[in-house]
């Protein structure tokens, strides 16, 4: 099966769904079920990206892993500073670009305001995404702006809970009583009150 054209979009807090999909598809590739890998995106948000300026630096000899401190954000499970799988990262990173002959992990971060915006976007169309999938949403469009996933290109969007686990934010959107520091403004047009 040709993955070519197929991109995988992850949220990452301590970044085990991302390890865990690298390992999978690394194991597909080498058992011949596939004969090509398929991209991987990355996805943070600017609250809490340590793996995202980690890759920054295009020199890997230069990269030096720093954790940060995260701020608020709807992503809840994402706000990880210093992700416990860190290690295993970067060592599948580099396995995986090298087995696809290419750079095929990219990274990117998103705004809070854009994880909530493409969540209700794509629930108002019969989605049912959480702040994750909201996440995921997001990031592929950010991918997507930058050339990282092309115009033909079939994405998979990870979007790691219901809708309901981190309905509370939705209400805060709708009722526009987001705290300041998550920095979200409504769109009175996603704005969907009950």
């Amino acid at each position: 099966y040709d993955m070519e054209d197929k991109v995988i979009v992850v949220p990452i807090g301590n970044a085990g769904n991302i390890t865990a999909v690298m390992s999978g598809f690394l194991k597909f590739f080498e058992a011949g079920i596939i004969n090509s890998l398929p991209k991987i995106l990355g996805v943070q948000s600017k609250h809490a990206n340590p793996v995202y300026r980690y890759y920054l630096e295009p020199d890997a000899a230069q990269r030096k892993f720093v954790p940060i401190t995260v701020k608020p954000s709807v992503a809840q499970a994402a706000m990880i500073g210093n992700p416990v799988s860190m290690p295993r990262v970067i060592h599948l990173v580099d396995l995986y670009n090298s087995k696809s002959g290419m750079q095929n992990v990219f990274f990117v971060e998103v705004a809070e305001q854009d994880i909530m915006d493409w969540e209700l976007l794509a629930n108002q169309n019969g989605h049912i995404a959480c702040t994750h999938g909201g996440e995921s949403l997001a990031g592929l469009v950010a991918a997507r702006s930058r050339g990282i996933v092309g115009q033909n290109d079939v994405a998979v969007i990870d979007s790691t809970a219901h809708a309901l686990k981190f309905s509370g934010f939705q209400e805060m959107y709708f009722e526009k009583s987001f705290p300041a520091e998550f920095e979200i403004f409504p769109d009175p047009d996603l704005v969907n009150a009950p």
